[in-house]
């Protein structure tokens, strides 16, 4: 008991800056996730303004010339060129957002040896991590 306790009082220095580590990830990741949110919201919006111009953009095209090919037009060209960049923009946003949410856990396993004694060695890490939670309680 006394070797224990004495571990732990020469360890706690170490134990304080992982769990201070572990909150200031969780803390970024947590900001970085409501920024995306903000971001994702401001590009729908502006979305929906450059699709409301095209369609404004559009009707004047056919009232002033019916037989005019919209391709042919440089504003409209601009304002789909911009309604592109929104588009890829507010995916790659979804994309990081989805990331950040769920994260993906690979295991590369080169054969069914490999796998078992990767299973064991992720059980193994688990249950350690869920004993030195439950020392720290």
């Amino acid at each position: 008991m006394e070797k224990n306790l004495r571990y732990k009082m020469e360890h706690l220095g170490d134990y304080f800056v992982d769990m201070l580590s572990t909150v200031a990830d969780t803390s970024k990741a947590s900001a970085r996730g409501v920024v995306l949110t903000y971001d994702i919201h401001k590009l729908a919006k502006e979305k929906e303004i450059i699709l409301n111009n095209i369609g404004k953009r559009l009707t004047q095209i056919r009232k002033d010339d019916p037989a005019l090919n919209i391709s042919q037009d440089e504003r409209m060209r601009e304002l789909l060129d911009s309604l592109d960049e929104i588009e890829k923009k507010l995916k790659g946003c979804f994309e990081e957002r989805e990331n950040l949410l769920y994260p993906k856990k690979t295991v590369c396993c080169s054969s069914t040896t490999d796998s078992a004694d990767n299973a064991k060695s992720v059980e193994a890490a688990e249950s350690t991590e869920t004993d030195q939670t439950m020392q720290t309680a």
